[in-house]
């Protein structure tokens, strides 16, 4: 069976299960009302994190779900005129995945004051704000991007690192790079030669990677550390044709992502699960049982796949997630 086929079959098999799945039981939620402010549309991250609190939304009747995300991407301005409207529309839970938390305070400042439930996604917040905080364990995520860089290449390499621009406003990519670092720190003879910071889409991100390799010949691997960089790195390996001299890590499982480690101009991807932080996002606001210790943060999980182990039945969920989430 070709691995199209079986991938077909396994995503048929895993949306029948959830249409039974929903369809049995209903949970009251008593007509609360959500609004879910996110920081992009675009991105396979953003994308399953709608589908995951979609999937949870229809377990409860009496939900209503304001979803705001704004017209361009990363626009900081536009989140606080949405969290000024959900104070004003005295909604009772907030799910906030904030694009520059600084700009924020003030209404974060009036929404903690008044009592109004907020959920956290991939941004922490510091004390006093109540919060839940639902997302990736980034330190974790960059050390397994360091072990697969050793795994690869070994204990001598010279790299090149592909990350956002500074701006990268909720930090967890800066984060990760900064796990990754920590973790390679160890090895004296890995090389740091040159890195690239984008806020651009992955067609710059691709010219960037490709200036950077014909600077740098002598280039052992890539480290890219998102969605848009990970397919711009592949991308620039697969048309140079450089799949056997220089390796690429990368984050997250859009369908380009699996399509360039399926033809191996991607060596390995470090698989968030924004599912099931969606998924959660709605568990927590509406069963009080689960906010007991709203202060704890929640991660979700951190898979290392490549093209041999992608079709292991424990690695599938992270690329084609289908599924409720069950923790």
């Amino acid at each position: 069976m070709t691995n199209k086929k079986r991938r077909n079959q396994l995503i048929v098999g895993l949306f029948c299960l959830i249409t039974l799945l929903v369809g049995c039981v209903k949970q009251s939620a008593t007509n609360q009302t959500i609004m879910l402010i996110l920081d992009s549309q675009d991105s396979y991250h953003s994308q399953m994190i709608e589908e995951g609190i979609a999937t949870a939304i229809s377990e409860y009747d009496d939900v209503s779900i304001l979803k705001r995300v704004p017209d361009k991407k990363n626009d900081s301005d536009q989140q606080t005129i949405y969290l000024k409207e959900a104070i004003d529309l005295k909604v009772e839970t907030i799910i906030f995945s904030a694009v520059d938390i600084e700009k924020n305070k003030k209404e974060l400042d009036l929404i903690y004051k008044k009592g109004i439930k907020l959920i956290m996604i991939d941004s922490f917040l510091s004390d006093p704000y109540e919060h839940k905080y639902i997302g990736t364990n980034n330190k974790e995520a960059g050390e397994l991007a360091g072990k697969a860089v050793i795994q690869k290449l070994g204990k001598k390499a010279k790299l090149g690192i592909l990350n956002f621009e500074d701006r990268s406003t909720s930090g967890q990519e800066r984060e990760k790079e900064q796990a990754f670092y920590d973790f390679i720190d160890q090895f004296s003879t890995i090389e740091i030669i040159e890195k690239k910071l984008s806020w651009s889409d992955s067609e710059t991100v691709q010219l960037l990677t490709e200036e950077m390799l014909d600077k740098y010949p002598e280039m052992d691997g890539i480290v890219a550390f998102n969605e848009r960089t990970t397919i711009g790195a592949g991308r620039a390996i697969k048309i140079k044709k450089l799949q056997d001299e220089v390796a690429v890590i990368g984050f997250d499982s859009q369908k380009e992502c699996i399509e360039l480690l399926e033809n191996e101009s991607i060596d390995a991807l470090i698989v968030q699960n924004p599912f099931a932080i969606g998924y959660l996002s709605i568990q927590q606001a509406l069963n009080p049982s689960e906010n007991k210790k709203i202060g704890e943060p929640m991660f979700t999980e951190v898979e290392w796949i490549t093209k041999k182990n992608m079709y292991q039945s424990n690695k599938e969920k992270f690329l084609f997630p289908f599924s409720p989430y069950s923790p």
